[in-house]
């Protein structure tokens, strides 16, 4: 899935025509943390994409959701 549905650059490729959902994930500037140096602060964002006739799954849950 890594690649094809899960995305680490953000850009959606668009050679299929196969209704799916995609995860882009961003990753901003990694800092040291101060107080402990073996581990690094980032913010990580998701950004999920999802065919709009593909969103209501059993009448009750949506899909970007239950991705999230």
């Amino acid at each position: 899935m890594l690649n094809k549905q899960i995305m680490i650059t953000p850009k959606i490729w668009d050679e299929s025509t196969e209704k799916t959902s995609y995860i882009v994930a961003l990753f901003n500037n990694f800092t040291t943390n101060i107080i402990n140096p073996d581990y690094k602060i980032d913010n990580i964002s998701f950004d999920i994409a999802c065919p709009y006739d593909e969103w209501v799954l059993n009448g009750h849950s949506l899909r970007p959701y239950l991705i999230m």
